[in-house]
């Protein structure tokens, strides 16, 4: 029996998971490089004054390849998380050394590629974001698939209780025959072995767990929030007062990238201009506050920090950082703020229809 074939392509049932890896590896491995290069003065791999050099771009398309290929190849969770490292790891190599691509004379130190890096792993996010399935897929193929994908890891590496539980409830209620047949397959897949989970000490655990409430407790507390407000107002103000001040004393007059100043510059007052009416509407619309506040910061971090990169290279990691650590603060505060405001409206509705009936 044919049957007709309509939507996009199915993602897999890891796929947030496996980009995720991809890019923490591609991160880390820029950081780590730039970081030991510069430590080392910046050696060639190569004949000295043969004219040979190696650079570490070709590596990195070597690890790209062989992530690929580990992915075509072989079946099974290790083998998934094998190329996303290596590929995260391959990539990182070959994007550091974008600046000789882009540039005609200013090679592997060529300043705007840290802005160049930084909006490559912006776009990977962004992908990361539209590719990782929000909630309950609608298509039942598209759920069928990715508990079809689930069982034929399962059948490899095993599977976990959690993914079992995942991927039966992807097929709760259904009765297409393909559905019944893959509830029966992943009841019937071994669970995956101890020696292939992570062995971690209770101690460790325990202690895991206690640092993340009480990181949890920390960003919810709202003395946090406040700072975070604070913070947030200030750093564009700040930046907006320290180019003016040098700009008037003439210390910008040899600024190479005068480009990236100006577009850091724009950044910061269309960032401060939200960030202000935010905190003034706070307290009497806070869902619509903190809306604005996480609207300005996601005009900072996508855009303003590429312009950072740019003029301060990659001692703006430690801005960007705090950045990232403000968006989820103010993030965590408005989605409880609107958590909130839903419970206020469902609880007020009882009440005027009790009023109503008792007058009736």
């Amino acid at each position: 029996m044919t049957t007709r074939r309509h939507g996009g392509p199915a993602r897999t049932a890891t796929v947030g998971a496996d980009l995720r890896l991809f890019l923490l590896s591609g991160i880390a491995t820029v950081l780590l490089t730039r970081r030991l290069l510069a430590s080392t003065g910046y050696p060639k791999l190569g004949g000295h004054g043969t004219g040979l050099h190696i650079a570490h771009m070709l590596w990195g398309g070597l690890l790209m390849a062989a992530g690929l290929v580990v992915r075509l190849a072989f079946l099974g969770r290790r083998a998934r998380l094998c190329g996303a490292v290596a590929g995260g790891v391959g990539f990182g190599l070959f994007i550091d050394e974008i600046g000789k691509v882009v540039s005609d004379g200013g090679g592997y130190l060529y300043r705007p590629a840290a802005g160049l890096i930084y909006l490559a792993f912006v776009a990977l996010v962004v992908l990361n974001r539209w590719l990782v399935p929000r909630g309950e897929a609608r298509d039942e193929r598209a759920r069928t698939a990715r508990a079809a994908d689930t069982a034929l890891t399962g059948v490899v590496s095993g599977l976990t209780d959690a993914q079992r539980r995942s991927a039966l409830g992807m097929l709760a209620g259904s009765t297409r025959p393909v559905d019944v047949a893959l509830v029966r397959l992943l009841e019937c897949v071994e669970t995956a072995p101890e020696r292939s989970r992570v062995r971690v000490p209770g101690v460790l655990r325990a202690a895991a767990v206690r640092a993340r409430a009480a990181v949890s407790a920390s960003v919810a507390h709202p003395a946090t929030l406040w700072v975070a407000l604070t913070w947030t107002l200030l750093q564009g103000a700040a930046l907006l007062f320290g180019v003016g001040r040098d700009l008037a004393a003439g210390r910008l007059r040899h600024e190479p990238e005068w480009g990236a100043v100006t577009g850091l510059v724009g950044c910061s007052a269309v960032m401060l201009a939200p960030a202000v009416a935010g905190v003034v509407r706070l307290r009497r619309d806070r869902v619509r506050g903190l809306g604005l506040l996480r609207a300005s910061l996601l005009v900072d971090l996508p855009a303003g920090q590429a312009f950072n990169f740019v003029v301060n290279q990659f001692a703006a990691v430690t801005n960007w950082l705090i950045g990232l650590c403000l968006l989820v603060v103010v993030t965590g505060a408005l989605h409880r703020a609107r958590q909130e405001a839903g419970g206020v409206q469902c609880g007020s509705r009882p009440r005027k229809a009790s009023r109503v009936s008792a007058l009736s």
